[in-house]
Order: structure tokens, then C-alpha cells, then sequence
């Protein structure tokens, strides 16, 4: 018997989940968007289940009720569904919001709700029929028996469940936007900086990207500490007074990010024993009179 689950909210997540989970052995039940014409195309998309703009018609009979709405609306839409007049007792309530906790949902929980949040740590920039989770870690916390649930769940979708405490739930969106959104706006000003080279974005790109990716992998492979490579991890001095002349050609901003980082690679040489307490004290000294 396939497992059922209603909808509230489908656009980019809310769509790609509703339909990997059709996929994987579960039923919709209600689909629940702010118009009926988008709920109707989201079923297209998805393949099956009621269309409604009533999120609770939509919650009505489903035992798991997921709640892929912008992260402004879920406290409202909690809200609204504790005053409905439905039997919560023993029925999960999550949220997939990235940065709120499952305590947007107490009044669900005040219901007898068990009430969590899931969030899949991928970048999804669009709805798209091919989209797979497989190997895509998901933070998951809230009520035990929740969890319990959803953890089966994203298994089912072959991703990786990773349980953490509600409290670091901030905390853990905000290294993701550090480690994804701020490296995008990272590429991009590097990226620009190549217009030093008579080179437009996309050109700058192809030149970069495969030693992007390299290092990433590198990272993936050895880590942070055994990855670094560069003149900081091998302490040339000589070099590093070369990027000097040419960081006057960047932006103020990218100039202070460069002088943070490379002090970061510093304390990563030095845990690789690379260079010596005294090499990154020198280091340090010359970092503080560039531009």
C-alpha cells in the first residue's frame, strides 16, 4: 500500500518532492497552492493528487502533511492549520524551510501534531522532471517519532539523513548559504577581476572552473588541510609580494577578503606543517601592508 502525503506549497522544492516521492511509492492526497490553477499545474507536474488553494482541504486526510511554502509562510500556515478543525493527534506535520525550526509548528504540536522540519541540501534553481536526491544529505529535527519518519523517508529518495539539534537550525542554514551562496558572489568577483586579462565572465569561467573543480575535490578527498596548495601552504614570501602590485587592480572589498582568507590558509599550512610558526608570522606581517 503506497504511503500517503499532502502538499502545501509546490513551487521549485515542493514540486520536485512531490513527484521524486510519487516515484518512490507515495500518494498524493491533497496539493495545496495560492491559486487552484497553480495547484492544478503542480499535479501535472507531479502526476497525481487533488489541486486545491485550501491548505487545509489539502491537510485533511494525509497521516504526513509536508509544508513546502516560502520560509515566511510557515508559521502562518501553522497557524491556520491548528485552528482547523482536524484530528492531529499522531499525524506528522513538517516543514522543508532551510533556516526555521520545527517550533514554528508548536500550535500543530499544542494539537497533539508530531511536528519536524526536513530540508534537502541541494541547490534547486528550477522544477525539473530529472532531478534526483539520490546521495543529497537532508538535515532533518523535531519530534523523535517525527524524525523517525522522515528519515525513512529520505532513504526512500536515496538521500543521506542527518539529524541536528533543533537550536543549530540557523546556525546550519547559514553555513550552507556561506559554503554555497557566498562562493557563487566569491566566483563572480573573481570572475570580474579577469577583465584585468582582457577576458569577458564566461571566458574567465572556462580558464577557472576546471581548477575550481579540482579543488573541490581535492577537498572532498583529503580535506581542507592536506587540499591547500598555493604559495601560503609553501610559505613564498616572493610570491605573494608579486599579488601585491596586482590586488591594487581589484575592488576594496575583494582586497579585504583576500586578506581574511589568506590568513585562514596560513593557520591551515600550519596544521599541515607546511610552514613554521615563523613563516606565517612573516605572512601575516605582509598581509597587513597590502593594498
Amino acid at each position: 500500500m503506497k504511503k500517503e502525503f499532502a502538499l502545501i506549497g509546490a513551487g521549485r522544492l515542493g514540486r520536485t518532492l512531490g513527484r521524486l516521492l510519487m516515484r518512490h511509492g507515495y500518494a498524493p492526497t491533497g496539493l495545496a497552492c495560492r491559486s487552484l490553477r497553480s495547484a492544478r499545474q503542480a499535479r501535472a507536474f507531479i502526476g497525481a493528487g487533488e489541486p486545491t488553494a485550501s491548505n487545509v482541504q489539502a491537510a485533511a486526510r494525509a497521516g504526513l502533511v509536508l509544508i513546502a511554502t516560502p520560509d515566511r509562510e510557515v508559521v502562518p500556515v501553522g497557524r491556520e492549520l491548528a485552528r482547523a478543525r482536524l484530528p492531529w493527534a499522531g499525524r506528522v506535520v513538517a516543514h522543508c524551510s532551510g533556516a526555521v525550526s520545527s517550533a514554528a509548528l508548536e500550535p500543530l504540536r499544542r494539537r497533539g501534531a508530531l511536528v519536524a522540519s526536513v530540508h534537502p541540501l541541494a541547490s534547486i534553481a528550477a522544477s525539473r522532471s530529472d532531478t534526483d536526491f539520490q546521495g543529497t544529505p537532508f538535515a532533518i529535527e523535531g519530534d523523535p517519532r517525527a524524525v523517525r519518519v522522515l528519515r525513512r523517508l529520505v532513504l526512500d529518495l536515496g538521500g543521506l539523513p542527518v539529524t541536528i539539534p533543533r537550536e543549530a537550525k540557523a546556525l546550519y542554514h547559514l553555513i550552507a548559504c556561506t559554503l554555497s551562496n557566498d562562493l557563487v558572489a566569491f566566483l563572480a568577483g573573481g570572475f570580474e577581476a579577469a577583465r584585468g586579462l582582457g577576458l569577458g565572465t564566461r571566458q574567465a569561467a572556462r580558464l577557472y572552473l576546471p581548477l575550481i573543480r579540482g579543488t573541490i575535490e581535492n577537498v572532498a578527498r583529503l580535506g581542507p588541510v592536506k587540499a591547500l596548495t598555493g604559495p601560503i601552504s609553501r610559505g613564498d614570501i616572493a610570491t605573494l609580494r608579486l599579488h601585491s602590485d596586482a590586488l591594487r587592480t581589484l575592488p576594496a572589498d575583494l582586497r579585504r577578503l583576500h586578506r581574511i582568507l589568506a590568513l585562514r590558509s596560513s593557520g591551515l599550512a600550519l596544521q599541515a606543517r607546511t610552514i613554521t610558526p615563523e613563516m606565517a608570522g612573516r605572512i601575516a606581517r605582509l598581509l597587513s601592508t597590502l593594498p
